[in-house]
């Protein structure tokens, strides 16, 4: 009996020991992530963190399946989407630690940045993130993703219901039998004429800014209209990449726009670029609210001044059906002088404040520029005086080379 158990007690050494040996050494690595999109490009980090509890398996795909397409999902291999899910469903809810089965850290932040363009609801996030790679001695890893949370809790409940009740009172303003451009102008009105462009506006990145405090830079705005477009069923992504604004010596700058889709087709939407305040039409403010000239573009517009990001990759965007000036008759393919002329005419006639013109070509551009300004302009402002009453008038005149776009202003005074 005694050899029997000390028989025994050798043979559960033995195991322990084997057991021991076999259990996997952990080495791990980290890489932060941060990512920001604001004028001019800065990099936040956030060092405070919250612990959430970490998603229970009943609790995924909390997301709104019904919702529109999610436009950078779309573009994932089936085994990406996979990570994006993941990464949604934990940000969703705030969870402090997501884990993936990958080791790939590029992927997970890539995969990320995806997320976020996708999902403007998600004001809560910072843009950085820290993953930690665990490696255990059998070969076998996996990732620990840990988003970086601005707002959490009780804060983010409450952040959440202002945003709502201010989005709930705008839609509910809107008339339902509205074509989906007129909802698209509106949007686009909305946010320039309830936005102050600041830079130092706080949660600047995120729709929070827009809604609530009503300043942000272009993230902020960029998402709000791809989440109001979006409610209203209308597709809006977020694009990000580098613009330059015309006329200035200043370098491209990190920028974002969205890009919406009506009856089947594409076209661009920059509304940071519509509010007079900002950039060249700065000395606009006060005279005009809205600045009609990013209201739906083609790429060919847009990619005069505007770069995609590295990796964005964007449909065709060829559709003048839709555009803000061919739209209203502003839109010119000929050289006919009686048609400027006539729109000249017309505008003073109504007692508008401007008559715009934009022309299919640069070449179209640069030949009936001198035409307008030498010729035209001159008996158009004539006319104004003699129709209402006036000694003397004044006109001025701003263009957009990169818009092939001139617009005469007239002060009826």
């Amino acid at each position: 009996m005694k050899k029997f158990i000390v028989l025994l007690l050798i043979i559960v050494g033995i195991w322990f020991l084997w057991q021991h040996d076999q259990t996997p050494e952990i080495q791990r690595k980290e890489a932060d992530l941060s990512i920001t999109m604001k004028i001019p490009d800065e990099t936040e980090v956030i060092d405070e963190r919250v612990e959430i509890e970490v998603a229970t398996e009943a609790q995924e795909e909390i997301v709104d399946q019904d919702a529109p397409e999610a436009f950078f999902y779309n573009q994932l291999e089936v085994e990406m989407r996979e990570i994006y899910r993941l990464i949604r469903d934990g940000v969703a809810m705030a969870s402090e630690e997501i884990i993936i089965d990958t080791d790939d850290i590029d992927l997970i932040h890539d995969i990320y940045r995806l997320v976020l363009f996708d999902h403007p609801e998600f004001f809560w996030v910072t843009g950085a993130a820290k993953t930690t790679i665990t490696t255990w001695s059998d070969g076998r890893t996996y990732a620990t993703f840990r988003p970086d949370y601005a707002h959490v809790g009780a804060e983010k409940i409450a952040m959440q219901a202002e945003i709502e009740a201010v989005v709930d009172h705008f839609l509910a303003t809107l008339d339902p039998t509205l074509s989906d451009y007129e909802l698209v102008r509106i949007v686009y009105e909305y946010l320039i004429r309830n936005t102050v462009y600041d830079l130092d506006a706080p949660d600047h990145q995120n729709i929070y800014s827009v809604f609530v405090n009503r300043a942000s830079v272009c993230a902020g705005i960029s998402r709000a209209a791809q989440l109001l477009l979006n409610r209203l069923g209308i597709f809006a992504t977020y694009v990000v990449g580098d613009a330059y604004v015309p006329g200035s010596s200043l370098a491209p700058v990190a920028h974002a726009w969205n890009l919406v889709r009506i009856n089947d087709e594409y076209y661009y939407l920059d509304v940071t670029w519509g509010m007079p305040t900002f950039g060249e039409d700065s000395g606009l403010a006060g005279r005009i609210d809205v600045i009609y000239d990013y209201l739906l573009l083609t790429g060919e517009m847009i990619y005069r001044t505007h770069t995609l990001a590295e990796g964005i990759i964007m449909p065709e965007v060829n559709s003048l059906t839709h555009t803000f000036f061919y739209l209203n008759n502003m839109f010119y393919d000929s050289n006919n002088r009686d048609l400027l002329l006539e729109a000249m005419n017309t505008s003073i006639s109504n007692g508008e404040d401007r008559t715009a013109f934009q022309f299919a070509t640069s070449q179209l551009f640069e030949e009936m520029r001198e035409v307008i300004l030498e010729e035209l302009a001159p008996i158009a402002a004539q006319n104004l005086m003699e129709w209402h009453g006036l000694s003397s008038t004044q006109y001025f005149f701003r263009e957009r080379e990169n818009l092939n776009k001139i617009t005469i202003y007239w002060i009826y005074e």
